[in-house]
């Protein structure tokens, strides 16, 4: 399942004996063109995997990750599209 730049939530339920593997995001480094950092809410009750997005201030942490000193590309790439 990929984000869409527009979609925030998508629900997936786990099929009852199947064996199911999810990648549940990440923040930076988009792949997907949405720099917004990506996780996901799993109900354990009704077994149910809810993916989310929420906006992080991308600015800061650019300017975080160039004062510690890590490469230029790293910072940039947190704001850029594949």
């Amino acid at each position: 399942m990929k984000f869409g730049a527009t979609e925030v939530t998508n629900s997936y339920a786990i099929q009852p004996g199947t064996k199911t593997l999810m990648n549940v995001g990440s923040v930076g480094q988009p792949r997907d063109g949405d720099p917004r950092a990506a996780y996901v809410v799993y109900d354990a009750g009704a077994q149910i995997f809810t993916f989310q997005r929420i906006a992080y201030n991308i600015e800061k942490t650019q300017k975080r990750l160039r004062e510690i000193g890590l490469p230029e590309d790293l910072a940039d790439r947190l704001s850029e599209a594949p």
